[in-house]
């Protein structure tokens, strides 16, 4: 099942497959670890549900919303 960073629920693991965000955005994700075929853990959301931190290589990310969106992942039952 594909879908996207944005919407997987707390404690959900995923892999991506695609970063479909801007240029700049992406480079900067990339320096930081997430690249496709990691795997991230989403771990907590603010209770606006914006930002959402997420797990990826042992270090905690926070991410906004409007560019989790345009990160394709896919998870697993």
């Amino acid at each position: 099942m594909c879908e996207t960073l944005a919407v997987i629920p707390l404690g959900k693991e995923a892999e991506v497959r695609a970063i479909l965000t801007p240029e700049p955005i992406r480079n900067r994700l990339n320096e930081l670890g997430l690249t496709v075929g990691c795997r991230v853990r989403c771990i907590y959301a603010a209770a606006c549900g914006d930002p959402r931190a997420y797990l990826v290589r042992g270090t905690v990310l926070a991410i906004r919303n409007r560019d989790a969106r345009c990160i394709e992942v896919k998870t697993w039952d």
